[in-house]
């Protein structure tokens, strides 16, 4: 399984930066092609590195990480594990010492949310920095409550052979509904905008 990484898109090296925004794709995903408007790999004209053009005085990054669909295009571990993986990646860059916004699409509004939900409840005081800076999240198409079409991929699983990605984003699953649940009712993660 590859190995998740951070991407500096711009203003990462900057000590005096006023913040970090770190962009996070979904379910077959790419840190580049997600935010490309031709869903290109191999050039900078892409939304990440629009916003660094914009607010020069943030560090812009893009979370790399494998979330398949399906064993024939690659790999995908449990949310609650990716999570886990992520919040020590954030932590090896310092992440969390000054404001962060998160900029998520589909399955990686979840993996943000179960981030932000480990960090409060495993009460690592590192990770609780980085629940303490989050100060917004953008959530694109992000399925809180499951989808359906994840059921109707699921139910031809042993064609696609689909992982536990799909299983986990199947409509109404009991894990969704306890990270919704958890979400909202938490004092510090209901009050991030």
């Amino acid at each position: 399984m590859s190995e998740s990484r951070i991407i500096k898109i711009s203003g990462c090296d900057d000590q005096n930066r006023t913040g970090d925004v770190i962009f996070v794709h979904g379910l077959d995903g790419h840190p580049r092609k997600t935010w490309h408007p031709q869903e290109k790999s191999d050039d900078d004209n892409f939304w990440p590195v629009w916003l660094g053009e914009d607010l020069p005085d943030m560090g812009i990054w893009s979370l790399k990480y494998e979330v398949s669909s399906s064993h024939w295009k690659g790999e995908s571990m449990p949310l609650v594990d990716r999570a886990t993986n992520i919040l020590k990646l954030l932590d090896t860059y310092k992440i969390g010492d000054r404001p962060l916004f998160f900029i998520t699409h589909s399955m990686g509004g979840l993996l943000v949310k179960q981030m932000l939900y480990r960090a409060v409840y495993l009460k690592n005081p590192k990770w609780k920095a980085i629940v303490d800076q989050t100060q917004g999240i953008v959530f694109f198409s992000t399925p809180h409550s499951g989808s359906n079409l994840a059921n109707l991929i699921k139910y031809m699983g042993w064609i696609l052979q689909t992982t536990v990605s799909i299983d986990e984003l199947e409509a109404h699953h009991p894990r969704l509904r306890e990270l919704t649940d958890v979400y909202r009712s938490s004092k510090k993660l209901s009050k991030i905008p």
